[in-house]
């Protein structure tokens, strides 16, 4: 166990001798690099395949929305609060992609800082899926009220209800509600404690929404069908839907089951789907349009995070975290990272998109 030590080269020095290395480390380096190739080597093999998850024995219209949620919480999205403020941005908490550029280049040069870089990104979102000001929306999945606090910032006149079976994000956002000063203090939020694909549509608020987002929630979805059926049910006449998730430029066998990829064992029930696979499922939608965003945008958002996550070490572990725990979040770190670094990020990124509803 570490104690309540405060200076960061002894920590260092200690996780080094139990073969734990910082991201600035030379070990690190070496071990990302070389994870980096192996990655760049599967792409290879997939990429020109034309493949789609079925030719894999993978079906995305059978079976329950989601798996695993409550895994999911428990080993992942509830830690500590103190834990995920060692690393996030400061302004919204955000745990998704930041935006630094379109492209490999603009992200490479950008000067943007973590901060700047979520807020370009829900600017990005909210200019894509269109949002007006003037809408209810519905949220899947609010993390700690990022896009929430995104939006009634800068939409005075939106109304926003949010869900998210996260204990810990929910005791947050709950506090965050009760301050005057800040923006999630407002009657024009409306918090669901529950998992979306448990609860009926009546606990959700019905066929009343002109708008359903979800940011760096569908990793999880694995019936797109039964998603987009549930989500066409909530909204008006002429309403729109916009997602933001992980997505690969070509189907990898690996990545459809969590079972069968390292990132499993950090993020149960999540799956990595090729990007036109959700824009075929067209029961209830049109497509309006889609965006792959390149991957080196989260490259860069995982490595400030994992050099913020070393930094606050000192504060961070004293007495109730042991090496392997540190070691699990310095894995994930690095393993993350070298998914997304192959191919100047254009293989493996995020995808954008944005349906409007039938008839």
């Amino acid at each position: 166990m570490i104690e309540a030590e405060t200076d960061i080269e002894d920590i260092e020095e200690r996780l080094r001798q139990a073969g734990i290395f910082g991201p600035a480390s030379e070990e690190m380096q070496l071990y990302e690099s070389r994870l980096t190739r192996f990655f760049e080597r599967e792409y290879a093999r997939y990429r020109d395949s034309g493949r789609v998850p079925r030719d894999y024995g993978v079906a995305t219209d059978e079976g329950p929305i989601m798996e695993e949620t409550e895994a999911l919480m428990e080993q992942h999205y509830d830690e500590q609060q103190d834990f995920f403020s060692g690393f996030l941005d400061t302004q919204y908490r955000a745990y998704s992609m930041a935006y630094y550029g379109e492209s490999a280049e603009e992200v490479r040069d950008s000067a943007a800082t973590l901060e700047q870089a979520q807020e370009a990104k829900f600017a990005l979102i909210a200019a894509r899926a269109g949002i007006r000001g003037d809408e209810r929306v519905f949220n899947i999945g609010c993390g700690f009220g990022s896009l929430e606090t995104y939006l009634l910032k800068h939409f005075p006149a939106i109304e926003i209800v949010s869900i998210t079976p996260s204990k810990v994000q929910l005791a947050h956002i709950r506090g965050r509600m009760q301050d005057p000063a800040d923006p999630l203090c407002s009657d024009r939020l409306t918090l669901i404690e529950g998992a979306f694909d448990q609860l009926d549509l009546q606990a959700l608020g019905g066929r009343s929404y002109d708008l359903v987002i979800s940011v760096a929630v569908f990793e999880q979805v694995i019936n797109m069908q039964a998603v987009l059926e549930k989500i066409a049910s909530l909204l008006l006449p002429g309403g729109r839907t916009f997602h933001h998730f992980i997505t690969s430029q070509a189907a990898i066998p690996q990545f459809l089951n969590p079972d069968k990829t390292r990132i499993g064992l950090y993020f149960p029930g999540g799956r990595v789907w090729p990007h036109a696979e959700f824009s075929s499922h067209t029961d209830h939608f049109e497509v309006c349009d889609s965006w792959f965003v390149n991957g080196l945008n989260y490259w860069r958002t995982l490595d400030e995070w994992h050099h913020r996550y070393w930094g606050s070490l000192p504060s961070l572990y004293r007495s109730t975290f042991d090496h392997e725990q540190i070691a699990h979040w310095n894995n994930y770190f690095s393993l993350c990272k070298a998914m997304f670094a192959p191919v100047d990020g254009c293989f493996y990124g995020n995808s954008h998109y944005l349906f409007r509803l039938k008839g």
